[in-house]
């Protein structure tokens, strides 16, 4: 256990003493609540980092890298950070910066002392507060907001430097010149927070972990490495793991079971358990789950079904599937893969719509979903000619997340029957999950994997859904 003087503990205590008495949440039901430091934060976070120095009193940390889950409070820590620099550890003409990859997620830290300078009227009568800076009168030091350019980065010489969400960074440059431009203050320190990275490569994981041209922070003199978050070790899957990655009193155990609930298992795993998704489990759908619905379909041909088809012409496969819930709301699967014709050095789509007009001839098919890309004069010609139900499907993130994330819930609720089909089971499990906006969506863990099987899945079984809805819940329009 780390021990600290006297000194160190008087020196962190002004941290702590000061967020209490002048600081004050702004969020949600703690607005207004002063900001009393959690003991996993005190002890974790503030006390190692502020209370560790040395004979003199200065502080032996210069650069901190903490890591933490989603919903842990990263910025409201770097906040309270920067105000205490600002005001209390206050530097002549000192600089101040908070850092990210871009503007939008910068301007997030920037925001909350803005707002929690606001709620104090002694500390807002100390300072100047513009758009984009906050100047304190007294001492001349200036906070601002900055995304990533290192060329801009280069004129700055900061007293304090918060990194947020050190994940997303594309390169080291930006760190670098903030640490750069530091070594002439006298007790300078940059203070990295971040969840985990999406794969175990890239900036973040070089800071942890090295490269052949690069020293881990964690061997790294005057660097201190916090990482909250499982274990590889660990099993994903129980809720005692999730607790443990989790130290926050306000995350409930039911906020963690919804989350699992609602996540492929690889966001759920870098979100709340702060955990890189290891190699061969970034997977969007597990196998457990895949392998648990590998009963036989059961296909009526009077029942309505859906066609799900995502072409390609060289590179990958073209899949075709069909899938038809049945009045117990399972899905039933059957699916077709085509390759490369070696002879004819593409994909023969002649084949692919002789296909889909011989199961429009022997099912009651009322939808057919493409993706227009390498397919549009097929399209057409079965709108036209065969007079067939199709209709673009195109793959943005807003419909795919939706999609991706359907298909989940179906297959945790068991109400799949694919029958094993093995090219489908291989592109199913290839597929990967990619961060968006409005949610998650499959995608390709290797450039060499094939997935149009999974994205055809996708397509069919989230009309095949939205179709069963519909047909089970009418509704009712009154005038």
């Amino acid at each position: 256990m780390r021990r600290y003087t006297k000194t160190g503990l008087r020196h962190a205590g002004y941290v702590r003493e000061f967020g209490e008495k002048f600081v004050c949440h702004k969020k949600d039901r703690w607005a207004g609540a002063p900001f009393v430091l959690e003991p996993w934060q005190w002890e974790g976070i503030f006390l190692p980092i502020y209370g560790t120095v040395d004979r003199r009193g200065r502080r032996r940390y210069t650069r901190a890298l903490i890591g933490l889950p989603r919903w842990e409070g990263k910025s409201e820590c770097l906040s309270l950070m920067l105000m205490y620099h600002l005001f209390v550890e206050r530097v002549s003409e000192g600089e101040a910066y908070v850092v990210a990859s871009n503007e939008r997620q910068a301007r997030i830290v920037f925001n909350t002392v803005k707002r929690m300078i606001q709620a104090n009227p002694r500390l807002a009568a100390a300072c100047d507060i513009y758009k984009h800076e906050i100047w304190v009168k007294e001492t001349g030091c200036v906070f601002k907001a900055m995304p990533a350019d290192a060329d801009s980065a280069q004129g700055f010489h900061p007293s304090f430097c918060a990194v947020d969400e050190v994940h997303v960074h594309r390169s080291h440059e930006l760190i670098e010149a903030m640490q750069s431009g530091m070594v002439a203050r006298e007790s300078g320190l940059l203070v990295a927070i971040t969840t985990a990275g999406q794969q175990r490569k890239g900036v973040l994981w070089e800071m942890l972990h090295g490269s052949e041209d690069r020293v881990s922070w964690g061997k790294q003199e005057g660097t201190y490495v916090y990482w909250v978050g499982a274990a590889d070790e660990d099993d994903g899957t129980d809720p005692k793991v999730w607790r443990k990655a989790n130290p926050a009193s306000w995350i409930t155990d039911a906020m963690l079971e919804q989350q699992y609930a609602q996540s492929a298992f690889p966001v759920f795993e870098r979100y709340h358990l702060n955990r890189f998704p290891s190699t061969g489990t970034n997977r969007a759908y597990s196998g457990k789950l895949w392998h648990a619905c590998r009963e036989r379909a059961h296909i009526d041909s009077d029942l309505p079904c859906v066609i799900g088809l995502d072409a390609s012409w060289t590179r990958d496969t073209t899949a075709l599937l069909l899938d038809q819930v049945g009045a117990d709301g399972f899905h039933n699967v059957l699916a077709w893969v085509w390759r490369k014709d070696e002879a004819l050095g593409y994909i023969d789509h002649e084949a692919v719509e002789a296909k889909i007009v011989e199961l429009c001839e022997d099912f009651n098919v009322t939808r057919i979903a493409c993706d227009p890309n390498y397919f549009t004069r097929s399209m057409l010609k079965l709108q036209n000619e065969f007079g067939l139900p199709i209709e673009e499907f195109r793959q943005s993130h807003i419909k795919m997340s939706a999609a991706s994330m359907m298909l989940l819930d179906v297959l945790k609720e068991g109400r799949m029957r694919h029958g094993g089909n093995a090219e489908l089971t291989d592109q199913v499990l290839n597929a990967g999950a990619q961060e968006t906006p409005y949610g998650w969506r499959i995608t390709k863990v290797q450039n060499d994997l094939k997935i149009d099987a999974a994205v055809a899945l996708v397509m069919a079984a989230y009309l095949a859904e939205s179709e069963a809805l519909t047909v089970s819940e009418p509704r009712v329009i009154t005038a």
